[in-house]
């Protein structure tokens, strides 16, 4: 038996998954058999929202436990500062080997902020300046990662599916092997995040049986004018079906992924004869075409709520909490099953006696935060409060269109509850209004914007090599013969 009574960690983290799109979760079709097994085991949070709707953003919150409003961290350009403490450091200055494996979307040339070792390196470019159609290691697969999503759709693979296959089996094999120290592993993905592309098998399951979503069709009060700018009326129901059947596939090839790393996980964890967590959560939401939208940066469910579940010894099995948490309590919650002393001054809130059994906080608040540019180009902060069934959403400058859902009478958030509720959304708002200096956040960050104008410049320009970035292979550039659309 370990002397050490310290559980070892593992953070299953995966990139855009929707928190309605499991099976413990009660979607219809799509089919997560061992994320099912895991909820049985452990405790799910039905309620769980990013901290912003975005990669970057939300991740460098989860990290450092604080709101992007303190980070600063908006966009996908942004970069935690290397005197920033993160729960990585925390566990690692405790005494535990924090070990990063795959994606964590750092950007800059620290890319680590705390994990003393990385076993795969990022999908993604580490520097500004060499996305979109720089990425000529991407050959046909190039933007299909961004906004030309729908330009290679079906079954087959892709470097997203390879990258992902990579990263399970460097966890698998650093799991086999034996470690003296106490174990932080976070495992990365960039699945189910788009290109939109499945094993052949599960495309074909999902395109034979997949639907459009409810709110694609129906019209709405609930489309705001700064949100409205997101919907796609360009596209095709044909093509709808295709990009929900690759990623109903995602999912459930992600799902199988996740089983085998944790089979490895407990089989590690009983040869050491440890305690241990297993916790398995994504950075944001999908849209999937719900409310004809695709990609994140929304506050609707699809978008902002994050699948959340965690087993192990001392968690409860069969658990559901259905009060309101954050990808802000990740960092507490480990920094206190490790004993760490975490990051000064969190935004969230330590989950650990709630998952031994305790109740769920049921009045507490969570918020989410995002800025959106409106119909002129100008920067429109917005934020998101949950507050037991309701949702608030409001956009600075725009408070007239405030949105106000009962989530437990309109779970599509097709409604907006604003004008019979003028109380609420009025006591809401002033939540929402709290500690947010709007116009600040807006200096700040059109401040930044120009200095990611020189870093892309640069990153363009330069010559300067990028060594944690995963190198695709070369024969997966070729689309035609690795992707059949039907």
């Amino acid at each position: 038996m370990a002397a050490d009574s310290r559980p070892d960690i593992l953070v299953f983290m995966s990139d855009q998954h929707n928190a309605g799109y499991t099976g413990f979760a009660g979607h219809p079709v799509v089919e997560t058999p061992h994320m099912d097994s895991l909820a049985e085991a452990g405790t799910v949070f039905d309620a769980a929202y990013t901290a912003c709707p975005l990669c970057v953003p939300s991740r460098s919150a989860m990290l450092t436990g604080h709101l992007p409003s303190k980070t600063g961290i908006f966009t996908n350009d942004g970069a935690i500062r290397e005197d920033q403490a993160t729960f990585a450091h925390a566990l690692g200055a405790a005494g535990y080997d924090v070990v990063l494996c795959g994606r964590m979307h750092f950007m800059g040339a620290d890319q680590r902020h705390g994990f003393t070792r990385r076993l795969v390196g990022d999908y993604t470019p580490l520097l500004w300046g060499r996305y979109g159609i720089k990425r000529d290691d991407l050959g046909d697969f190039v933007e299909t990662s961004a906004g030309k999503f729908a330009k290679i759709v079906g079954g087959g693979t892709s470097p997203v599916l390879e990258y992902d296959r990579a990263v399970v089996a460097a966890a698998i094999e650093y799991l086999e092997q034996d470690h003296a120290r106490p174990q932080c592993l976070v495992v990365g993905t960039y699945a189910p995040h788009h290109t939109f592309v499945a094993p052949s098998e599960l495309y074909q399951h999902y395109r034979e049986i997949v639907t459009l979503p409810e709110s694609f069709t129906r019209e709405v009060d609930t489309i705001h004018p700064v949100m409205a700018l997101r919907r796609r009326d360009d596209w095709d129901e044909e093509t709808v079906l295709r990009i929900r059947a690759a990623y109903f596939g995602m999912i459930t090839n992600l799902d199988a992924q996740l089983g085998e790393v944790r089979q490895a996980w407990q089989q590690f964890t009983k040869r050491r004869g440890t305690r241990d967590v297993f916790m398995y959560l994504s950075d944001h939401g999908e849209h999937a075409a719900e409310h004809n939208m695709q990609g994140k940066g929304t506050f609707f469910e699809c978008s902002a709520r994050i699948p959340l579940v965690a087993a192990g010894e001392g968690v409860r099995a069969g658990g559901r909490v259905t009060s309101p948490v954050s990808i802000l309590d990740v960092g507490p919650t480990l920094c206190e099953l490790a004993g760490a002393d975490g990051p000064p001054d969190p935004d969230g809130v330590s989950l650990t006696s709630v998952l031994a059994g305790g109740p769920g906080d049921a009045g507490r608040y969570v918020l989410s935060e995002f800025i959106l540019r409106g119909g002129q180009g100008e920067l429109v902060p917005g934020r998101m409060v949950r507050l037991g069934k309701w949702k608030y959403i409001t956009y600075a400058g725009y408070e007239a269109h405030d949105l106000l859902f009962d989530l437990d009478a309109d779970a599509l958030e097709l409604h907006n509850a604003a004008r019979e509720n003028a109380d609420l959304a009025g006591e809401l708002h002033a939540i929402a209004c709290r500690n947010w200096d709007s116009t600040g956040v807006r200096r700040r960050h059109e401040t930044q914007s120009a200095h990611f104008r020189i870093l892309r410049q640069w990153g363009n320009a330069v010559d300067v090599e990028e060594p944690e970035r995963w190198p695709v292979p070369s024969w997966l550039r070729e689309s035609s013969c690795l992707v059949s659309p039907d």
